[in-house]
């Protein structure tokens, strides 16, 4: 009973809190121009406490209280106002002297610049343990139409602070996510994402992360920067001073020595690689960075910017984003960022992180209260059209419960298979095709029909959802044959029902393997053409141009 009585206690401590935090909102604009500035640090005074401005120049801060923010950002000169004064928030803009006209008593080497900036790092940034919290957010396109969103709030526990430049994500931290909120991956490399793309993301971070070794060619696809280890591969180039809050910063841009490397089959085009550095001329702390890379058609672009809290340095937003060609010539689009919300210090803020795997991420369930009454980044108008474009006009807050309703029901299929099987072909009406499979423990008799449903649902899966369905007894033994063969090749659902399973009834399964196809509108064909049969497609076709009412 006790015990009881102290949950209780607890929750009510915990939704009074919330409920108590007010959230503030404003825009960060140039004085003169009116134009929004993007990725402006807002930071409370005297916490380690903030947001940052999105692309449009708005924020969005929760405070239980009237607080002091201070604003700033590179080129404009910082401000100080009250969290009730903070609707709409005019930097005035600071000139950047060219490199033409500043007059040094030495002439500016930018290279050695860069290098005394990582050299400092152990100065410039905490090298204590410390914790860090992020807002989360992810979302993907096909072309010019949204399939994905996820935001989450996540920590990072860093142990050795910047002591060290670490040589990949999960060498010297810990990564949790804490809240979570997601949509459906209706993309068309749904099968091929990660859950989430902390790591990932993470690795913008130059300060933190750099690459172990030297590198003969720059792979695009290393998430990792080769700045500091490659330094001689690249050219610098100093543009002029600007200046971030009260101190003056060299600009300094840098190219890849991009060269071709000759193969047995003549020379290859490698990856283009540009960027930008702000660099504090009095501590050379790297203040921003920026770079793009480019492979082919492929782009990525990482941006990276800090802030001062405590006499050191700590970032406050990483975004990484960028596009590639697809299987059909189609593109597909990603921008995922981390905005810090608070930095803890010491070591009774260590935590062990878990896989950010689906099964744990299951576990965290949408907190509507939570999400109401604490600092996210601003969205802009994208989240209009991600509701569109999503859900049909659904509200996020009901995608969210229906991703998560998805997930539960279409994973872990060797438990309570008949009853999640159930809830796929009601929540399926109106929106795909379903595609049915039944199985026996004897998939070596007919192989060649279980890789070609591989093949049709890499073809068809936006519109159709595959299923098989299983009438093995034993869960060991499903789940051992259904690996053996790979059944859950991209994201192929699996459900164990049993010989006795209803649905072995009502589908008057006679002998297997057998094909059933469940049309949009609910209609069933018990008797479908087998997954070899070329005329199959023909079915499919007819039916993904037939509207579902």
């Amino acid at each position: 009973m006790q015990s009881i009585l102290t949950y209780v206690i607890i929750f009510l401590l915990t939704t009074s809190t919330a409920l108590c935090q007010q959230i503030i909102e404003g825009e960060v604009v140039d004085k003169e121009t009116g134009k929004p500035i993007p990725f402006a640090s807002i930071g409370i005074v005297g916490t380690s406490k903030g947001t940052s401005s999105n692309l449009d120049g708005k924020f969005s801060l929760a405070s239980s209280e009237v607080v002091t923010i201070r604003v700033t950002s590179i080129g404009y000169e910082s401000l100080e106002t009250t969290s009730s004064s903070a609707r709409k928030i005019q930097l005035k803009s600071l000139p950047t002297q060219l490199n033409a006209v500043v007059v040094f008593s030495n002439e500016i080497n930018p290279k050695k610049v860069v290098r005394r900036a990582f050299a400092n790092i152990g100065d410039n940034y905490d090298s204590q343990p410390f914790l860090q919290k992020f807002f989360y957010r992810h979302y993907c396109m096909d072309d010019f139409v949204y399939g994905r969103l996820i935001e989450a709030f996540a920590d990072v526990w860093k142990p050795k602070g910047y002591r060290s430049i670490q040589k990949g994500v999960g060498n010297n931290e810990e990564i949790r996510v804490t809240q979570l909120r997601r949509s459906l991956d209706n993309t068309v490399m749904a099968q091929g994402h990660e859950p989430m793309s902390v790591g990932y993301v993470l690795q913008s971070d130059i300060v933190g992360y750099q690459t172990p070794e030297k590198s003969v060619h720059v792979s695009f696809y290393e998430a990792m920067s080769n700045l500091k280890t490659d330094l001689d591969s690249y050219y610098f180039s100093f543009n002029g001073i600007t200046n971030y809050d009260g101190q003056d910063v060299f600009e300094i841009t840098y190219e890849y020595k991009k060269d071709s490397a000759q193969t047995t089959s003549g020379y290859l085009k490698l990856t283009d690689i540009t960027g930008s550095l702000y660099i504090a001329m009095d501590t050379y702390t790297f203040l921003k960075t920026e770079e793009t890379k480019i492979f082919g058609t492929s782009t990525v672009k990482t941006s990276s910017y800090y802030r001062k809290y405590d006499n050191k340095y700590y970032p406050y937003h990483f975004i990484r984003e960028g596009k590639n060609q697809t299987v059909g010539n189609n593109t597909h689009s990603f921008h995922v960022e981390l905005m810090s919300v608070e930095i803890k210090k010491g070591e009774r803020e260590k935590f062990i992180g878990k896989p950010l795997v689906k099964e744990e991420l299951l576990k965290i369930l949408y907190d509507p209260i939570f999400w109401s009454s604490n600092s996210i980044l601003k969205t802009t108008p994208l989240e209009d059209d991600i509701i569109k474009d999503l859900g049909g006009g659904t509200s996020l807050s009901n995608q969210f419960d229906r991703y998560h309703q998805y997930e539960i029901n279409t994973t872990n299929g060797g438990k309570d298979g008949e009853q999640k099987f159930n809830w796929l072909k009601d929540y399926s009406k109106d929106k795909k095709i379903l595609f049915i499979t039944y199985l026996s423990d004897k998939c070596a008799d007919y192989l060649n029909e279980l890789e070609s449903i591989k093949r049709l649902n890499k073809l068809y899966r936006n519109n159709i959802t595959f299923v098989i369905l299983s009438t093995e007894l034993n869960e060991a033994t499903w789940l051992q044959t259904t690996t053996k063969y790979n059944l859950f090749s991209d994201g192929i659902i699996n459900y164990r029902i049993g010989e006795n399973s209803g649905l072995v009834k009502s589908f008057q399964i006679s002998e297997i393997p057998a094909y059933i196809l469940i049309a949009k509108n609910g209609t069933v064909d018990l008797n479908a053409k087998h997954p070899t049969d070329r005329m199959l497609e023909d079915d499919f076709k007819f039916l993904i141009k037939t509207p579902s009412k």
